[in-house]
């Protein structure tokens, strides 16, 4: 079985999408709409992945950043927003994210990430 791979975001179209790519490459899949349920998951099961949001209705995915990889360094974290000004960016990386990526995405541009994060 791939690595596990969670999904903390709060549009299901995303999480759907990101869910049929990654599952066709071999890796476990498992997603949630907010923050909270996101922590607690990750409590229980630690991912190998983790795609964030940074904007979820129930807190901020930049501010649990730097939580998630005190507790769990392991963890590779990509940061994901439709906001893309720079600094989310800039914040997210600072904070422990290992890679940014900017919403709307297509399946090449996930594709390549993915290849960068086996290297």
């Amino acid at each position: 079985m791939g690595s596990l791979i969670l999904i903390i975001d709060d549009e299901p179209d995303i999480c759907r999408l990101l869910k049929m790519s990654l599952s066709r490459d071999g890796y476990q899949v498992k997603y949630v709409h907010g923050l909270n349920e996101g922590l607690a998951f990750i409590e229980e099961e630690v991912p190998d992945i983790l795609f964030l949001d940074i904007h979820l209705p129930d807190g901020s995915g930049l501010a649990a950043l730097p939580f998630i990889k005190e507790n769990h360094d392991n963890i590779t974290i990509v940061t994901i927003s439709a906001f893309d000004a720079g600094y989310e960016k800039e914040a997210a990386l600072s904070a422990g994210a290992s890679y940014f990526l900017p919403k709307p995405f297509n399946i090449k541009s996930l594709k390549d990430l993915m290849v960068q994060l086996h290297e």
